[in-house]
């Protein structure tokens, strides 16, 4: 099953403050539901355990992540996989700054998600409102978070 999310949420940072901590992975998954642990295994490639639950179903993702198409300041693509026993899911995000001006940055992302397996079998109307939900708290926890850091 196929879904596809965007957003564009305005942040209170500058792009480079912004940009720096899209590219952190331990800042990114602050925000990201259910994580248990990341590993760093260069700038671009990531090792995550992220525990999910979607209604009646949890299951323990081990992803992987890689960062590609990255224009630094500008845009980057982040791809992750994960597998699970009976599920799989598989992640690209595209994520493009817009400077706005007055330390403040849109953060333009799309997101398309595709799972199988158990997670899947929720059926389209269920699965789909809960990826939704967890991918926009995900953008959202992030621009909320990268606008605190910047208050003095």
């Amino acid at each position: 099953m196929r879904l596809d999310f965007a957003g564009a949420p305005e942040v209170t940072a500058s792009r480079e403050d912004v940009w720096a901590r899209l590219t952190d992975p331990n800042f990114i998954a602050a925000s990201a539901p259910g994580v248990e642990s990341v590993e760093s295994l260069d700038p671009t490639h990531f090792k995550v355990i992220s525990g999910i639950g979607v209604g009646p179903v949890r299951v323990r993702f081990q992803l992987d992540v890689e960062l590609s198409d990255v224009v630094p300041l500008q845009r980057l693509r982040m791809t992750a996989r994960g597998r699970a026993p009976g599920s799989a899911v598989d992640t690209v995000s595209s994520v493009r700054l817009e400077p706005l001006g007055n330390g403040r940055t849109r953060l333009n992302w799309v997101a398309t998600s595709t799972f199988s397996g158990a997670v899947a079998s929720l059926g389209a109307r269920f699965l789909e409102g809960a990826a939704r939900r967890l991918t926009e708290d995900f953008w959202s926890d992030f621009a909320r978070r990268v606008s605190e850091r910047r208050r003095p």
